[in-house]
């Protein structure tokens, strides 16, 4: 048993190829279980300043729910397929967010942060403001948002815990809102994904920290992997540098999700 939950589909406008091709890719890497999880329409801005860059059109979003439960049913003997979605948790705007997921039953609900207020921090575009910006207050910002995103009780899997590092900006003291994230993350039964797409990024490494997920484990957070694949050839890559990182820290279970109902599945050799 093996699950990717973090794979982008071509609705979201940043991501590449068709769905076949991500479940060959899929097939390939040995993968029993994966979800696809497009991001959210951006319900966080005026309808007319909307795209589809970065995540799903408003009138898209039952399309891509009605092409993956077809998936669900073609390979039904094959690949276990779930319907997910990755929706970015804007401060003041739960209700508008709530608003457009609430008419499906979803396997499960990514909860992410990009935004720092209006910067979009972890856009190679926006890199500079790094520069301009406390590192300290970066990452003490973010958790608290992130924290914020958990006590809404709506989601079910954190998405790349420690965003921020992805260019090689680390805080250069201790940030307690760190281990308060993940001390509520427990409260509220949620589960962090190990991301692998950090090993592609210039940070070199997954996300969440080797530092953090011992955290994890000693606070008896479930964890889960997910590529954030944006291309057919990503889904489940690394998968065995994090299974190896898992091990390490002392996990022996990773979790599944069945209409958001947790279930665990030990790691295998793979």
């Amino acid at each position: 048993m093996l699950c990717d939950y973090h794979i982008h589909t071509h609705r979201c406008g940043d991501a590449q190829g068709n769905y076949e091709e991500y479940i060959e890719n899929a097939l390939k890497a040995g993968l029993t279980e994966i979800g696809f999880s497009g991001h959210c329409p951006q319900y966080f801005l005026p309808k007319e300043k909307r795209t589809r860059h970065c995540s799903i059109p408003d009138d898209e979003l039952e399309i891509y729910i009605e092409e993956v439960e077809s998936l669900k049913k073609k390979y039904k003997d094959i690949i276990s397929i779930k319907t997910g979605l990755e929706v970015d948790y804007i401060p003041g705007k739960e209700k508008e967010a709530m608003s457009v997921v609430k008419f499906y039953d979803w396997d499960y609900l990514f909860l992410s942060v990009h935004f720092l207020g209006d910067w979009a921090f972890d856009h190679p575009k926006y890199i500079h403001y790094y520069e301009k910006r406390d590192i300290n207050e970066i990452y003490r910002s973010y958790y608290k948002i992130l924290m914020q995103g958990i006590e809404t009780g709506c989601y079910d899997i954190i998405a790349h815990f420690d965003l921020p590092k992805k260019f090689r900006y680390q805080p250069t003291e201790v940030i307690s809102e760190e281990d308060q994230a993940i001390q509520l993350c427990k409260k509220y039964g949620m589960v962090i994904e190990v991301n692998t797409a950090g090993y592609r990024k210039p940070i070199g490494e997954a996300y969440p920290s080797k530092n953090i997920l011992q955290k994890c484990f000693q606070a008896q957070v479930p964890i889960c992997l997910g590529s954030d694949a944006h291309r057919p050839d990503e889904v489940g890559k690394d998968f065995k540098s994090a299974l190896d990182l898992l091990k390490k820290v002392g996990y022996s279970h990773l979790t599944q999700f069945n209409k958001k109902r947790k279930l665990n599945y030990p790691i295998g050799d793979e």
